[in-house]
């Protein structure tokens, strides 16, 4: 809560390791969450309207006030960034655009699933994140608090959603496996349109420049793609018997087990 009160001031227009490409990436997972978390708050409301289980109930409502507080603060920070970018980055639409067509055509059982299948991915990454942190430099406070925190608070409450939907009732491995590719595919999609489209707009719209930074973006960081993608992390959401809780036994510094 206290980053809602908290100034941003002014933001430097490569503000994640003085690199315009990081920000970049980084800038385009902050304006995504909000539109996320706008589907996981509308899902789970409609979730625990059929829940006769109190503690389950009770762990949804704080997930909700935690999942709010993150739409409320990331918004915050967009607003500071459209600064610089002008409007909010290509692609976005499309996210919302999807998310409003699952929660119109979909059943809650499938929405359910889809927003445990979007929450893992979210755990994955933070998971990700808070053991690579320490890698990043911020220039600006409130964004290297917002993403810690984040990251961290999406790891305590990564059951949650799943629990939820367990207990609408189960679904089998095809369609697990089917939403799970969905979502990273979409994911992957997203990030491929934005980032660029935001990288663009901090080089001065000058297709070459933009096209080098990319460039030394993906060899400097190509081995580290590589070797760290959690790809079996991110599958393990099909597997028999899976459960979030099993993602982590333990993240360094994190406090979370």
């Amino acid at each position: 809560m206290l980053l809602q009160r908290a100034e941003i001031g002014e933001v430097p227009v490569n503000w994640c390791n003085d690199d315009a490409a990081t920000s970049s990436v980084m800038e385009a997972v902050s304006f995504v969450t909000p539109v996320l978390e706008n589907f996981f708050i509308r899902t789970v409301v409609e979730g625990i309207r059929a829940s006769g289980d109190a503690s389950l109930v009770e762990r949804c409502q704080a997930f909700i006030r935690e999942e709010s507080n993150h739409s409320l603060v990331h918004k915050k920070f967009n607003a500071s960034l459209l600064d610089h970018l002008g409007r909010p980055p290509l692609g976005l639409t499309m996210v919302g655009a999807l998310l409003e067509a699952a929660r119109k055509h979909l059943s809650l059982s499938k929405r359910l699933a889809l927003a445990a299948a979007l929450e893992h991915l979210a755990a994955v990454i933070s998971k990700l994140y808070v053991n690579q942190e320490n890698k990043l430099e911020f220039a600006l406070p409130y964004a290297r608090e917002l993403f810690d925190m984040h990251a961290r608070e999406e790891l305590a409450h990564r059951s949650v959603v799943f629990d939820l939907w367990l207990a609408s009732g189960k679904s089998g491995y095809l369609s697990r496996f089917i939403t799970i590719l969905l979502v990273l595919g979409a994911g992957a999609a997203y990030v491929a349109v934005a980032v660029p489209w935001i990288l663009h707009r901090k080089t001065g719209r000058r297709f070459l420049r933009t096209w080098a930074c990319l460039s030394r973006f993906a060899l400097k960081n190509c081995k580290s793609t590589l070797t760290h993608t959690p790809v079996s992390e991110l599958l393990s959401f099909v597997r028999q018997g899976y459960h979030p809780e099993s993602l982590i036994d333990e993240v360094h510094g994190s406090g979370t087990h």
